[in-house]
C-alpha cells in the first residue's frame, strides 16, 4: 500500500522537523539544517523565516573565526525559550516535585511537596497538587498565558493515552482521573507516563548513539520496573503503558510481591525484597511499604566484607533479573540495558548470578550485553518529562500549518 503526503502533510512535517533539529542542535545554522533534513536551502528559509515570525526560533549572528567585523557573520537559530513554559510533575512514594522549564528546557523553579498519597482520598489528592502547581507557578512569576502544557511522571501505570492513573504503589487509589483534573483546572494540555518509560525517552535524548534503537532501563528501586525501546519506540501494552517486568513470573509459588501475588522478579529483586530476605523474614511477609535507600547500601556493605546472608540476598535478586531478561531476550533479541535507581549501587553483587542464568538459558548469547548504571533517577525522570512536554508543544506548533492551509 503506498501513502501519497499532500502538500499541507509535507509542510507540517518539514515544519516538525526543522524544530527538532534546532532543538537537538542548540545553535545552528540554516545551512546545516538543510544537509540535516535533506531539504532544500530555499524550503528552509521560508519555514525558519515563518518560525521566527511566530517566536518559536530566535536567530542570532555568529562571528566568523571568532573574529567580529571580519567576514559576513552567519545567522544561527536557536529554540527561543521564553515562547512558551511547562510544568513537569514527578509523583513518588510521599513526595510531589514541581518543576517548570522554559521552551529551551531550563528549569526555571523547582520545589518539592510533601504528600502521602497512602493516606489521601480522592479530592484531597486532586485538590493539593492543584495547590502545589499553582504556588510554583505564581512563585516563578510568569504570566499565565506562557503557560503552555502539564507533564508528569509516576510510579505506577497509566492508559495508553497518558490520561488515567490506572494503578500505583503510590496509593490504593485507582483509576486516577489525573490529566482531565489537571486540563479543567488549568485549560492546558496534560500527558501522564510511567517513570520507566521516561528515564528509557532521556537516555535516548542524552546519548542517541548509545541509546538509539534498541535498549531497556531497568528501575532497582522499591519496585522493578522497565522502559522498553524497540526500533527507536518506547513499547508499550495495548490498553495500558506497562511493560510489567518486575511482575513477570519468575518462580511459581515464590516470594509474596507488593502486588499480592507470588513469585514475581519484583519479589526477589525489590529493595523490599533484599531486606526480607537479610532479616531472614518468611517469602510471604508483608512487603515493607517504604525501604529508605541507605538500608540496601547498608545491606551491600556487609555482603562485599563477606557476610554470607547479605551476599545471597543480592544473588536472589540477580537471578530474579537474569531469569526475566531471558525471557525477554528469548522473544526479542538481546541488546543493551541501563539500570537505573539506588538498587543500581548494588548491581556489582547481582550481575555475577544475573549472567550466570543469562550463560545457561536458551538466551546465552546475551551473557555479554553492556550493561550500564545510574544510581539517581531523578534527574532522568525529570528530563524524560521534559523532552515529552516540549516535542508535544512542538508538535503543535509544527501543526499551525493546517491552520494556514485551511484559512
Amino acid at each position: 500500500m503506498s501513502i501519497v503526503l499532500r502538500s499541507d502533510d509535507m509542510r507540517r512535517r518539514n515544519r516538525l522537523r526543522i524544530i527538532q533539529i534546532v532543538r537537538r542542535g542548540g545553535a545552528i545554522s540554516r545551512g546545516e539544517i538543510a544537509r540535516s533534513a535533506s531539504l532544500s536551502p530555499a524550503t528552509v528559509s521560508t519555514i525558519s523565516s515563518e518560525l521566527i515570525a511566530e517566536g518559536v526560533l530566535i536567530a542570532r549572528s555568529a562571528e566568523i573565526n571568532g573574529n567580529a567585523g571580519r567576514g559576513r557573520p552567519s545567522v544561527e537559530l536557536s529554540v527561543n525559550p521564553q515562547f512558551c513554559h511547562a510544568v513537569l510533575i514527578v509523583l513518588k512514594i510521599g513526595a510531589v516535585d514541581v518543576a517548570i522549564i522554559d521552551y529551551a528546557g531550563t528549569v526555571v523553579i523547582r520545589q518539592q511537596f510533601h504528600l502521602d498519597m497512602a493516606n489521601v482520598t480522592m479530592e484531597i489528592f486532586r485538590d493539593t497538587l492543584i495547590t502545589e502547581i499553582r504556588q510554583t507557578w505564581e512563585a516563578s512569576g510568569l504570566a499565565d498565558d506562557q503557560f503552555g502544557r502539564i507533564s508528569i511522571g509516576l510510579q505506577g501505570t497509566t492508559d495508553i493515552a497518558g490520561l488515567q492513573l490506572l494503578r500505583s504503589p503510590m496509593t490504593p487509589l485507582t483509576d486516577i482521573p489525573l490529566a482531565y483534573w489537571l486540563q479543567e483546572e488549568f485549560g492546558v494540555p496534560v500527558r501522564l507516563a510511567n517513570d520507566c518509560d521516561l528515564i528509557a525517552r532521556a537516555l535516548n535524548w542524552r546519548d542517541p548513539e548509545r541509546y538509539s534503537e534498541n535498549f531497556a532501563a531497568i528501575l532497582l528501586a522499591h519496585g522493578v520496573g522497565m522502559g522498553l525501546f524497540l526500533r527507536g519506540q518506547i513499547i508499550n501494552g495495548t490498553r495500558s503503558s506497562g511493560t510489567e517486568f518486575g511482575h513477570m513470573l519468575h518462580q511459581t509459588d515464590g516470594a509474596l510481591c507488593r502486588c499480592g501475588s507470588r513469585g514475581c522478579i519484583e519479589a526477589d529483586a525489590g529493595d523490599y525484597a533484599i531486606l526480607r530476605r537479610y532479616l531472614g523474614k518468611p517469602a510471604n511477609a508483608e512487603p515493607e511499604s517504604h525501604v529508605d535507600p541507605s538500608e540496601i547500601i547498608r545491606i551491600a556493605e556487609a555482603a562485599r566484607k563477606g557476610e554470607t546472608l547479605a551476599g545471597e540476598s543480592f544473588a536472589s535478586a540477580g537471578r530474579a533479573l537474569g531469569s526475566g531478561l531471558a525471557g525477554l531476550f528469548a522473544l526479542v533479541d538481546p541488546f543493551r540495558i541501563a539500570f537505573v535507581g539506588h538498587g543500581a549501587a548494588a548491581f556489582d553483587l547481582m550481575e555475577p548470578a544475573l549472567r550466570e542464568v543469562l550463560r545457561n538459558s536458551n538466551a546465552s548469547a546475551a551473557s555479554n550485553i553492556p550493561i550500564d548504571l545510574y544510581v539517581d533517577e531523578m534527574p532522568l525522570v525529570l528530563d524524560g518529562c521534559g523532552i515529552g512536554a516540549l516535542s508535544e508543544i512542538d508538535a503543535t506548533q509544527a501543526d499551525r500549518v493546517w491552520e494556514t492551509t485551511r484559512n
